[in-house]
């Protein structure tokens, strides 16, 4: 009799069950499928098992909470380091990366600041996976950061219960024990109608020569000729770039924090230290030994570095395109301006440690976790040269009038410049002196079979 009960009991156990996962798939609360995962250095044969998906050793692991949570939910609180530029927008995914103990995945809208928000989870095959999502919420501006999931290859965010989330995208991977970089730079957004070739490789071989070793662009607006560079910088290993896509059909400096936040979880624990300044913004380090050798005789305590700035009058908008090397020297900003302000704490810049900060303004750090300091540099060891016109029509156009009117000449140290000028024009020369396809260098087959229309080339006493 007792055997005939727990009987009836499991079969009644398992119908209700059944029920109920129907129900749940019914209602997508959850998605049930059969999923196997192979290990890395695991014993299954990947060959006899369909759809299964392989799980190396960092991405075996998963984590309860996010780290610094009640200090988090604290400064939320706060309600400070909300930025309503855009009170309204679709919050596409933008970026997500995964380190050692939690996710972040940032977004393209700011107006979604402080909303609780869900994690979802998804595999190599980007099947959502059961159980496995963690309520959150917007923190800072446009990040929603979640704890690890075992196999988790993919992310996405819901903020309604009812809400579908969106179409998954990939973990970028950062969970490195020890950053690849010492030192890198966030190039701040490029917007607005001047061309950016010259300022770009300007500014990249400036830091190189300063000591970093690499580059985290974002791409709001670029044109095709502008583009080639820094396609010439990623495919050298030294550059990486954030592509937006959004419903506006442009960006400008209103999507500024979002590309300062987005730099910012991107680099950390891939670099130690990275310097976040805009495009028209030169640090020029004067200190003893190199910049390097600085930052790292700091206390491992140290979260961020500030310098001074100075404006660097400019009068003249960069050439839409490269024409000859004699232009060239003579449209090179650091040689073409020097006419400098006094140096300032104004609007200073800093240089920080990405996993030390918990939220950034433009150049600067709100926030620090508990424990880490901000030091500010002599303006003996350091400062910031900041080119700047004067249209009033700009966006703080009036900068003038934050200094005491008076300009003298200033420079790079000679031997810099002189460093920095055959950087500039070895680049320069690479991806933008460039030639039609002489007719001559097509071979006779070739040339005698095909019309010239068709070979789109030239005779050297027509180029």
């Amino acid at each position: 009799m007792a055997k005939v009960v727990r009987r009836k009991f499991f079969i009644v156990s398992f119908l209700l069950f059944s029920i109920l996962l129907l129900f749940l798939q019914h209602s997508r609360q959850v998605k049930v499928i059969e999923r196997t995962f192979i290990l890395e250095n695991g014993s299954q044969n990947s060959s006899q098992i369909r759809d299964a998906c392989f799980v190396p050793y960092w991405n075996q692991k998963t984590t309860e909470n996010i780290l610094h949570s009640e200090q988090i939910e604290e400064w939320a609180k706060t309600e400070f380091g909300g930025n309503l530029n855009m009170i309204d927008g679709e919050p596409r995914l933008l970026s997500a990366f995964v380190y050692p103990d939690e996710i972040s995945i940032i977004t393209t809208v700011m107006h979604t600041f402080l909303k609780r928000a869900t994690c979802h989870y998804y595999d190599c095959n980007r099947v959502e996976i059961h159980a496995a999502r963690f309520k959150s919420r917007v923190w800072p501006l446009a990040v929603i950061t979640c704890p690890r999931r075992f196999g988790a290859e993919y992310v996405s965010v819901s903020y309604e219960e009812d809400e579908e989330p969106q179409e998954p995208i990939p973990l970028t991977y950062r969970a490195y024990d020890r950053p690849l970089h010492e030192l890198s730079v966030c190039v701040g957004p490029m917007y607005g109608e001047e061309s950016k070739w010259l300022e770009i490789i300007e500014y990249v071989e400036h830091y190189r020569l300063v000591g970093t070793s690499h580059f985290y662009f974002t791409l709001f607006n670029m044109n095709e000729y502008d583009r080639k560079i820094i396609d010439n910088y990623e495919s050298l290993g030294i550059a990486e770039s954030t592509k937006y896509t959004t419903e506006y059909l442009r960006l400008g400096w209103m999507f500024h924090l979002l590309q300062t936040h987005e730099c910012h979880y991107r680099s950390k624990f891939h670099s130690k230290w990275v310097v976040n300044m805009d495009i028209d913004e030169r640090l020029v380090y004067t200190g003893p030994l190199n910049l390097r050798s600085y930052l790292r005789r700091l206390p491992p305590n140290i979260g961020e570095v500030s310098f001074t700035t100075n404006r660097v009058l400019k009068t003249e908008p960069v050439p839409v395109k490269y024409s000859s090397d004699a232009q060239l020297m003579e449209d090179m900003l650091f040689l073409k301006y020097n006419k400098t302000t006094e140096i300032s704490w104004y609007n200073l810049k800093g240089i920080i440690r990405p996993e030390k900060v918990a939220m950034l303004f433009y150049h600067w750090s709100y926030f620090q976790f508990e424990g880490v300091n901000v030091v500010s540099v002599p303006k003996r060891f350091g400062h910031v040269r900041h080119y700047r016109n004067m249209d009033k029509k700009a966006l703080n156009g009036n900068w003038m009038e934050n200094y005491n009117g008076t300009l003298q000449e200033t420079r790079l140290s000679r031997s810099f410049e002189k460093r920095l000028i055959s950087a500039v024009r070895r680049r320069v020369k690479y991806v933008y002196d460039q030639r039609m396809v002489r007719c001559e260098e097509i071979p006779e087959w070739l040339s005698s079979r095909f019309r010239r229309q068709l070979l789109d080339c030239k005779f050297k006493n027509e180029i």
